[in-house]
């Protein structure tokens, strides 16, 4: 049996991916690699980066990202939200796939449509950003074990689209917080560091995966308290990739 391990935010530097999997002399065909979200954007190299793990099949568990998010309402729209083509990287992630087959595109569109905004085993809980105030262990399970709808983003002014799709504005919110509210790990930090939380600790005796939010430190934080891991070092922000092994510790940087 092979190894959990886990990835930050890739943002479509597939040279470091490549150079981080090495070193931890990641096998695919034995370890499962999990991801905390946004495969894209920022990085020039997004379509290495998605055809390398989409190739990886069902041992590549990602959760979605906003960048994902737009991504995938792209896909399905052709239309690109400004707020993520201008200074979000969706520029150089647009011209990349366009260049693309349309059989690829829509093998992409499909492959993105089966992500799952999060993700729980029997020892950990895989989010992209935390976990927003009011919501439980169960509440987790819930959205992990649902389809959610797809595409999840959408711009401003489109939200009849919900009344369509039998989906209120509370709970839009709700998905839509587990992949942008830094709450949680703010509350987590502000514990470490003897100052006032915003949020209590999830009574839970799993793990908790996130990114969405660069360390300063390029180095992956750890609250025992919140059962809480961050692991977004800044790949995309001239920052390294971190990937961990999710039940020893072990981290390697590229």
């Amino acid at each position: 049996m092979g190894r959990n391990l886990i990835v930050g935010d890739i943002h479509a530097s597939y040279d470091k991916l490549a150079s981080v999997l090495k070193k931890a002399s990641y096998n695919p065909d034995a370890d499962r690699l999990y991801s905390v979200g946004d495969l894209c954007d920022r990085g020039d190299q997004p379509v290495q980066v998605l055809d390398f793990l989409m190739k990886l099949g069902s041992s590549f568990c990602p959760v979605l990202g906003n960048h994902d998010s737009w991504l995938e309402y792209w896909l399905h729209t052709g239309t690109a939200d400004p707020n993520w083509t201008c200074g979000n990287g969706g520029d150089v992630t647009v011209t990349e796939l366009s260049r693309q087959p349309a059989e690829w595109l829509e093998a992409l569109k499909d492959w993105f449509s089966a992500i799952p905004l999060i993700r729980v085993t029997e020892n950990h809980i895989i989010m992209h950003a935390g976990i927003p105030e009011g919501m439980n262990e169960r509440r987790l399970l819930s959205i992990a074990s649902s389809k959610r709808p797809t595409p999840l983003y959408m711009m401003e002014g489109e939200f009849m689209n919900l009344i369509r799709m039998g989906i209120d504005m509370r709970e839009y919110e709700a998905l839509e917080a587990v992949y942008w509210d830094r709450d949680y790990l703010l509350s987590a930090i502000a514990h470490e560091r003897g100052g006032e939380a915003l949020l209590p600790p999830l009574p839970t005796d799993r793990n908790i995966w996130v990114g969405h939010s660069v360390l300063r430190s390029a180095r992956p934080f750890h609250s025992a308290c919140y059962h809480l891991y961050a692991i977004d070092t800044g790949a995309g922000m001239k920052g390294p990739l971190t990937l961990m092994d999710m039940d020893t510790e072990q981290f390697w940087q590229a």
